[in-house]
Parts: C-alpha cells; structure tokens; sequence
C-alpha cells in the first residue's frame, strides 16, 4: 500500500497561480496605445562598439526600467512628460547616466556606452557596525552572490551558502526546514562551533535561521579572520555571518511577484542496492547457516518450508489463539476469523501474511511539492524609504507524512528628518512542521535508521489491514517505518519569530555620525507528539503516551556607536569607530507527558489525569539567563589608497563565565599595501588591482549553558525521593547534585594570522583572491568526563585544551563578452584546511566522541596530533585466504609471545576479514584499534556558470568535496546483519566463497556469509569510505519578455529549474551528503565530534520547478 499525504490548501493555490499566469499572458501588449506618456528608447554598446544584451536602463526617480535585447536596444513606454535621469547598468560594466526630456507621445533617445571596469572596488560592505568600500579592507571578508544562491530551493538560507564562499562548508539532510551545520574555516573546538550571524545589525546564535525569508535578502558578507571579526569579540571565534534584508529606495512604488513551483524526489534510495524479494533473502539466510554448518532452525523451516525449495510465506506471524494446525515443515494453518486487534495482550491475536517484495523506501519515500511565493512592494520619496515583503513556503518533504511551512511578513523603512534618519528593520515569522528529521536525530528509532531497513518478506499491513511488522522469530524488532510516519503527522512544531530593530542615526557633522540601534530576537514555539501501541513488534509496546512542550526567548540587543570619517591633504583616510554594546536573553522552557490514555481521540490528548493514567504524568521546566556588555572601537587609516592600517579593540563582560574571569580583551591588526598604486607599476597593462594583506586578532567563545558557574541540583522519582516511612504510597522529596560549577570558567580565545592577495586583470574581466592562515584555538570550554569515584553528578565544564587549524581559501572570477553579443562568467572557489588536536588537558592524550554503534561504544576519538572526531577502529587488511595462511600467522604470534596457544586473530577463518596487526606484538586485539580515517575534507570547491544571449540567460552551480571520509555504521544492519534486517543484494554475488578450505573469489567484496562470524563486524577500516563527491546543484534557463509586451507589467521573466540533477560519487550509501548527527553534552552541542557518520540519512532532494518573476 503506497503513502498518502494530507494536502492542505494546493489546489487553491494552483488554481490563483494559474489565474494569475493567464492574466498576465492574455493582458493586451499594445501598450503604447494606452496613456499620453512618452517615450525613451536607445542603443547600449561596449567600449568596442558591440551591441551589450541583459543591461538594465531606468529611470532612478520613478523606478521605470527596461532590459536590453540582443541587439543592445531598450524601450521605455509611458513616461510622464518631463525631464528624467537615465541610468544604464550591467555587472562588469560602469554605470552610466544621461539627462533626457520627454514630450507627451514623443521618443527621447539615450544612448550609452558602458566601459568594462575593475570589479567592485568600490562596493560598500558591511563589515561589523559600519560600511567600508571594498577596495578599503584588509581582511579576509567574503561576499556572497545572492543572486546565486537565489537559485536554490531550501528553507534556511544558510543551507545556500555551500560552494558559494570560500572556506565555508555546509551540511544539511533533505528534510524540509533541516538544521544546517555551517562552519568557516574549519573547527576550533570541541563544542559550540556555529558561527555568529548578524542581521540588520542584530546578533543571532543558531543552527536553523528559517525564520529569514531567503527572498528578503540583498546582501550576505562572511568575516573568515580575527581581524574582520575581532569587533564582535565573544561570540566571534567561528567566524561571522553579515545579513542585510533589502532596503527601500526613492521612486514610485515598485510592485514585485515570485514564485516559483517544484516537485521533490530523493537523488538515491535504498531500493537501489538492498533486496527486494523475498527469495533473495531467503537465500542470504540460507547460506549463512550453510556455511556456518547449522541446521536449518524450526523458525527457518516455519517461514519458507522445504529448505531445498522454498515457498513465499502465506503467513509470517500468526498468534498461537488464530493456529488450527500446522504443516510438515512447521508453517501455521490459519483461521483469518479469529483475527483481533490487541488492546492489552500483545500475544493475541495477530495474523500476518507474507510478502512476495515489500519495497520498504519505496512504502515510505516519493515525492514532495514545494511552494515558494514572495509578494515585495518599496519606494519612497524625498525622506522616506520603505520595502516591505510578504512570504509564503511550503515544503512537503519526500518521505511520508512531512512537511513545512512558513509565512513571513518583513517592514523596513527609514525617514529623513532634517540631520537625523530613523527607521526600523522588522520581520514576524510563523512556522509549523511534522515529520521528518529536521533537527537530525538520526539513528534506529525513526523513519530511517534501522526500520527502513526491514525484509522484503515482511508487509506494510496485517490481514485485517492493522500495521505489521516482523513479529516473528528471525525477523528481527524493527518497527514499520510507515507506521512512525503515519503517526507523526500530528506531532506538530510551531516555532513563532519577531526580528529585527529600530534604528536611529544623526549626521552632527559631515565627517561625524551617531548611531543607535536597539534590536529584538523573541520566540516563543510549542511542540506535541503522540507514542501508540506496537503490539506487531517482536518487542513489542503495549504502553501509549503523548507529550508536548512549550517555549519562549527574547534577547535584546542595544547598541550605540560613533562614526568619523575625513580625509587630509587629499592623501590621507581616517576612519574612526567608537561604540558600546549591551545584550540580554532569557528563555523559559516547560514541558510535559502522560500514558495509558483511556482514548487515543486527537482531540482528547492533553496531559490530563481524567484522560490517562495519573501516576505516569511527568511536568518540567527550565530556563535560564545571561548578559554580555562590551566596549569597541576601530580606526582605519589609508595613505592615498596604497599603503593601509587598521586596528580593532573589544572588551566584553559575559555573565556566563566565572566571577574574576568575566571580562575578556580581542584586539586585532591587519596591513594592507595596494601594490597597483605604485609609480612603478604606473605602466603595468595586466593588474588594474593589487594589493597584499595581512592581518593578526584574538576572538572568543563564551558559548555554553547560562549558570554552570554554579552547582546545580534537583531530585526526580527514582533517584533522590524515597519512601522513607515505607508506607508504600508517600515518597519524601530529597535532592542531589546533578552538575558542578565552576568558579573558574573563563573565555576561550581564538588566535589568528591571515596573509592574502587581492587581485584584479585583465581591464577587470578576472579577479583572485587567495588567503592563507592558521588559527589556535585555547582554553577550550568543555567537560571531559570524571571518574566513576567522581559520583554521577555532571561534569564541570572547565577551560582545557588547544586545537589548531591552518588552510588556504581562493576564488577566481572571470567575465565577459564574447563577439556574437554572448556574456558569460566562470566563478571558481575553493578551500583546504587541516585540523589538529594541539593539547587536551596537559594529562591525557585522547578521548571518545559521543556516538556509538552496536559494536562499539565510539567510533569516533579525539587524540593529540589528530583531527577532531577522527574515525577509529581496527585496520582491515582483507580476507583470510586459506587456513594455511592462518596456520603460519598463529605460529608467527605464539613466537613472538612466547605464549603456545596465542592466535593472531580470535575468531579467523577462511572467508572472514583479517585485521591489522597494528602495535606489532604478533597479535590482534582491541590494542590495535587506531585512527582509520576522518570526516573532514582535504579540498572543497565550487564553481558557478552564467551566460546570457539577447532575452535567455542560463546558470549552473556545481560543489564538490574531496578527501572527506564516512563512517557507514548501516553496513553493521546491511552488510553484517548484526540486527535481523535487510541486506544488499550483492552480498549473494560479492561476498567470500571457500571451497575446501580456501577461498575461490580472493578479491571478493565482503566475507563469507556465516552466521557464526561474529568477528568479521567489529568497527574496522571497512567501515568507511571516500565520501569524495561533486554535485550539480543548481541547473537553470531563464527568459525575459520584452518590455512593453505586457502593459502595466515590466521585468517579467519566466524559468525552469534543476536542482541537485547529478552526483559523482564512489559512496557506496545511500547519499555522501550527510547532515552532522544530533549530539550534545551539558548543555553544549558537540555535534563536530561525531561528523561524517551515516546511520542512515534523509536524502537530498533533486528538484524540478518552473517560475516567474513580473513587476508591477
């Protein structure tokens, strides 16, 4: 039985999106036959006097505008009679501007010639409570293309900025509304490595950020560097992330509408390599007892009959109530009639049939649609400015039963008064989602995991068409994945936002600005969830509960700087920052849950003693608050634009940290020297722009729970609330220690050094830039665990530890036009960083990561000289070929150990893997096991393609990792079966063959199929793999339609897009793309310690949409 989605609304939407389509292709296009306005049309050619295609002419004063077509004309229609302002505008080229008078019903012609220029030297970006042309700064500071990343589907936009900015990775599952982990530059810690986003001024600490509208953005700047970052101090040491929503601008109103309409598909599925039949499987079995020298079982013979000749089971479970009989062979003859659904005794009364194939990805994936809609209205006047948008998401996600969705509402405007501007940024976010694994808890409990991965032979329903599962002996206690999905369509998310700030800014002279900025980041969300009964399991649960929670935050952000800016004798640049900052947060959690409901109605599930069993209600809650106040300043100087200093200083008090250690110091230096304004390079014809840089800073982190300064305490039934009188029903509350504080917290410090080149040749068509650093990271904020003796109470979290990571990041950029009017552009960047642990706690030398699987308790080490969350375990080292071979390893091992009944190996065989021996003393144990691999890559790139030819433009983007390893901990279900699950398919034709004695495939995949192999599956080298992979991530053609085919319409323009249409990969899982796994500790998310394991993932989405842009 295929999924079914609940749909809410689409058709509605459809149906407004088509009216709307056909309105706008059926409006008149004789639109110079409206109005008595005039006109302005003319020609825009290059410098060569070749026709220039894609150039936007308008009108500044009343925002009318116009695209260039193919041969370089453009056409204006109802302008109002008067005097206007023409500019003429295309990327790589200098803007122009011309002064036209128009008459009623006449032509005005403007005709330009645009000259290539140097790229963006003078942009404005925002580099941390100010702005600074581009050509000014002499740090390492990215700035993203949103138009790019305007071409990919998600719902965060941080999920965008993979392969679009050097030295910034990304990882994120397919789940609609997914977490992202963005890290720049590396990892400089064991806990707590997000990097700070910045949002029209207001600090943002999180992993989701899909309460932005990516629509709303206009501008994203990444600061890599302490220098660049250094002026946010505390929370700077990952980096930091610069959003600016989109501003308003002088003009008429400017009325815009996107959408844009897509169907969603997993890029792989498991369907692609695990078994689908149910004879398949029986044979997987059949030869694992063969080769073991097992009899057949009686729950073999049960299932599939004659050994020798096998049957599709008519049924795989029947309760002992529904038996009348049984064959030879032990399979149950069955009355359907006695069928019930168990409400307390699990053993009765269920039946359940057999499946010739249940394909289980193919019961629980499909396909999604997405929705995305954006409505923005801006304009202004004299002294005033505004651009408000409106949003709406909807993402249904490929696996059943999931889906998001979000609405924003976003208002900025700002007014003039005399000396003074005031304005506010602010956007209200609503969203809800279920299903899925948006916060990427992965592992055996859920839709993917283990569960998907049940036999062919079991079905999605019983006879009476209840959920099965493998109730039967030999099946395995997976539980029905559709059922998790079916089920969690009612726990719903909703998370509410209010974002943003009020600004105010005074002009007291030209040179000298004041400004104040006073910002708000409150949410408040809820949560719910139901648990049923699973009588079907072979462990089953016959207890059902629900649960529910609820919280809210505000932080508030006041901040207020001085600005001065002067130049002296023509030569020299002064610019100066002086500025204090204040924040606060506080968030309250509570939550709650209750079993054995009397009824499982949706609309009886509250947490009620009336409605379920009084004594299982559980109630909690939580909460916290902190405070951090700062002092900064900054001075950049220039010397006639060649030679550059800048410094930065930032003091910052954080509640967080220990009474003497509260306030910390991050000063920062960088030099430039722009070498193209030399004398000597006056004649250079290549470099319109070269400048070498450096720079040197220190950045914090104060990133951990509010008040582990402190003890904590707290008591629960069970552990601290006993009966003392032993009356049998009155517990007496006790409490206990359940954390230690630390007085002595204070910041880790992140030191850095940065030496780049920016260059610009070739008359401005290419641009490089190339940094290098190194970054220390010390006094790590963390809690290694404490002895057994220590008690249970948690760890303290104490300052230890020093990581170390030193790369490279580039991008090349090159653009043009080539003879027959085509533009293009080749935009290359890519990184390489290497991580390594410097010093723990001046004692011990390693430890475990957080993550374990059914064969080890990690798989993950922290050790000295290493990266962090390196993989580890034994070294594979093949198949034991003959028992010969084995023979002289066991004589090699008793010689060096002097030890007569050593073995090299405990368990070897022929056709079992062989191991390592690592530490060399003749055996192999648990000794051996080292580091075998990490997840971090050696090299990570991107590349983004444009071209465009009269009306049609067509872009790509492709990103890809290398060097990277993965854990593939699934191969323990789907190579070992260490749980009765299913299997690959080529393990029938890839695994070890022995024949007397020896093996007759020595290059064989996996080895042999043996059920008493208990060996072969212990965490090993065979494990991982290269993840390596490149990934078209973006594909799209685009056309513009003619200004003035549509009347009242301009800038419409109509797409196709691909998403995520190919993966090159030697991956042998199910998606090299993985999300970082959930993992946290104390308070404090340590989830770089566990990167690179697959325990089974949500896809990636390959995506196929069609949409429009029309302005109105």
């Amino acid at each position: 039985m295929k999924k079914s989605r609940p749909n809410r609304g689409t058709p509605r939407l459809w149906i407004a999106v088509s009216l709307l389509v056909g309105g706008i292709l059926a409006y008149p296009a004789t639109a110079e036959a409206q109005g008595t306005g005039g006109r302005i049309t003319g020609v825009v050619t290059s410098s060569e006097g070749q026709p220039l295609p894609g150039v936007q002419v308008f009108l500044p004063d009343t925002r009318q505008g116009s695209l260039t077509e193919a041969n370089g004309r453009y056409l204006i229609l109802n302008v109002a009679p008067g005097t206007h302002r023409v500019q003429a505008t295309r990327i790589g080229y200098g803007t122009q501007e011309q002064t036209v008078t128009v008459a009623a019903g006449a032509a005005a012609t403007a005709n330009f010639e645009l000259q290539v220029e140097a790229a963006r030297l003078d942009e404005l970006v925002v580099t941390g409570y100010q702005t600074q042309r581009r050509s000014d700064i002499t740090s390492a500071i990215a700035t993203v293309d949103v138009e790019a990343i305007e071409r990919e589907t998600s719902s965060s936009v941080l999920q965008r900025l993979s392969g679009h900015v050097p030295g910034v990775t990304v990882e994120a599952g397919g789940s609609p509304g997914a977490r992202s982990t963005v890290r720049i530059r590396g990892v400089s810690s064991f806990q707590n490595n997000n990097p700070l986003y910045i949002i029209d001024g207001t600090p943002v600490e999180e992993s989701y950020a899909n309460f932005l509208n990516p629509n709303d953005i206009e501008t994203i700047q990444v600061l890599k560097d302490a220098s660049a970052a250094s002026i946010y101090g505390a929370r700077a040491s990952n980096g930091v992330v610069i959003i600016t929503t989109k501003q308003g601008r002088r003009g008429a109103p400017q009325v815009s509408l996107d959408a844009n309409f897509g169907v969603a598909a997993p890029v792989r599925g498991y369907d692609d390599f695990l078994m689908l039949s149910w004879r398949d499987y029986f044979e997987f079995e059949r030869r694992r007892f063969v080769n073991a020298g097992q009899d057949f079982p009686d729950w073999f013979t049960a299932l599939y009959g004659d050994p020798n000749n096998p049957t599709r089971p008519q049924y795989i479970y029947a309760a002992p109530g529904t038996v009348t009989g049984r064959d030879q062979w032990g399979r149950p003859i069955v009355d359907e009639s006695r069928y019930s659904f168990p409400t307390n005794n699990a053993n009765c009364c269920l039946i359940m049939p057999g499946s010739e194939g249940t394909n289980w990805w193919d019961e629980v994936f499909g396909t999604g649609q997405v929705r995305d809609v954006n409505l923005s209205v801006l304009g202004g006047g004299a002294n005033e400015r505004y651009n408000v948008g409106f949003g709406y998401f909807d993402q249904e996600g490929t696996a059943a039963f999931n889906r998001y969705q979000r609405g924003t509402v976003r208002v900025n405007t700002s007014f003039d008064v005399g000396r003074f501007t005031v304005g506010e940024n602010f956007s209200v976010a609503l969203e809800e989602s279920y299903g899925g694994l948006a916060a990427d808890n992965l592992g055996e409990g859920n839709i993917i995991g283990k569960n998907i991965l049940s036999q062919p032979v079991i079905p999605v329903r019983d006879v009476a068409g209840n959920f099965a599962s493998g109730k039967a002996v030999g099946l395995g206690n997976n539980t029905n994945p559709v059922k998790v999905a079916e089920n969690g369509q009612n726990n719903r998310n909703r998370n509410n936002r209010i974002f943003g700030n009020a600004f105010a800014r005074y002009a007291i002279t030209d040179g000298l600005t004041a400004n104040t900025s006073l910002g708000i980041n409150a949410g408040e969300g809820s949560w719910r969830g139901y648990n049923p009964i699973f009588p079907e399991n072979s462990e089953p649960t016959m207890v059902n509960s629900i649960f529910e929670g609820q919280y809210h935050f505000t932080t508030w952000t006041w901040n207020n700087t001085l600005n001065f800016q002067e130049s002296f004798a023509d030569r020299h640049n002064l610019s100066l920052l002086v500025g204090q900052e204040a924040i606060q947060g506080r968030d309250r959690t509570l939550s709650g849950s209750i079993a054995n409901l009397v009824t499982t109605d949706i609309n009886a599930r509250y947490i009620n003693t009336a409605l379920a069993d009084p004594g299982t209600r559980s109630v909690s809650s939580g909460g916290g608050t902190s405070a951090l106040l700062s002092f900064f300043g900054k001075a950049d100087y220039n010397f006639a634009e060649r030679y550059y200093l800048s410094g930065t200083l930032r003091r910052d008090g954080s509640s967080r940290l220990g009474p003497t250690n509260r306030w910390g110091t991050f000063p920062a230096f960088s030099l430039g020297w722009r070498v193209s304004q030399e004398p000597f390079m006056a004649n250079n014809a290549l470099f319109s722009n070269l400048m070498l840089r450096a720079s040197w800073g220190i950045t914090g982190n104060q990133n951990i729970a509010a008040g582990r300064v402190v003890d904590w305490f707290g008591g629960s039934v069970g552990t601290s609330f006993y009966d003392i009188a032993g009356t049998g029903n009155r517990a007496v509350t006790g409490f206990r220690q359940t954390a230690i504080g630390n007085q002595n917290l204070r910041w880790e410090e992140n030191e850095s050094i940065n030496l780049g080149i920016d260059a610009e040749f070739l008359g401005g068509s290419a641009t490089l830039v190339v940094d290098v650093y190194q970054r220390d990271s010390d006094n790590l904020l963390f809690n290694p665990p404490l002895p057994a003796t220590a008690g249970i109470a948690a760890a303290p979290i104490v300052n230890i530890g020093q990581m170390r990571n030193r790369g490279v990041d580039l991008g090349l950029g090159l653009r043009g036009t080539l003879a027959n009017g085509i533009g293009w552009n080749v935009d290359l960047n890519g990184a390489h960083y290497r991580n390594e642990i410097v010093r723990i706690d001046g004692q011990r030398e390693e430890f475990f990561g957080p993550v374990g699987t059914r064969t080890a308790s990690s798989v993950t080490i922290n050790r000295l000289g290493q990266p962090i969350g390196s993989f580890y375990g034994l070294r594979h080292a093949g198949i034991f070929q003959s028992q010969q071979e084995i023979d002289q390893l066991n004589a090699q091992a008793r010689q060096k150990t002097g030890n007569p009944s050593a073995e090299f190996q405990r368990g070897a065989a022929p056709g079992r893997f062989r191991f390592e021996d690592v530490n060399g003393d003749g055996v192999v144990t648990a000794a051996d096991r080292t580091i075998i691999g990490d997840p971090h890559p050696d090299f990570t790139a991107g590349l983004n393609l444009g071209l465009n030819w009269r009306n049609w433009d067509l872009s790509g983007s492709l990103f890809g990792t290398f060097g990277n390893q993965i854990f593939d901990v699934q191969k323990e279900f789907y190579v070992f079966s260490v749980f009765p699950t299913n299997v690959r398919r080529d393990l029938l034709t890839e695994s070890a063959v022995v024949e007397n004695g020896v093996v007759t495939n020595p290059n064989a995949k996996y080895p042999r199929l043996d059920r008493t192999d208990l060996f072969s599956q212990q965490p090993s080298s065979f494990y991982v793999e290269d993840g390596s992979y490149v990934r078209l991530r973006s594909l799209q053609i685009g056309y513009t339609v003619p200004q003035g085919r549509f009347a009242g319409f301009n800038n419409v323009r109509v797409y196709v897009r691909g998403e995520n249409l190919f993966t090159i990969t030697g991956y042998d899982g199910l998606d090299p793309s993985l999300p970082a796994l959930e993992a946290n500790a104390a308070g404090m998310d340590v989830r770089d310690q566990a990167r690179g394991i697959d325990r089974g993932v949500y896809p990636s989405n390959r995506i196929i949409s069609i949409g429009f842009g029309v302005g109105f």
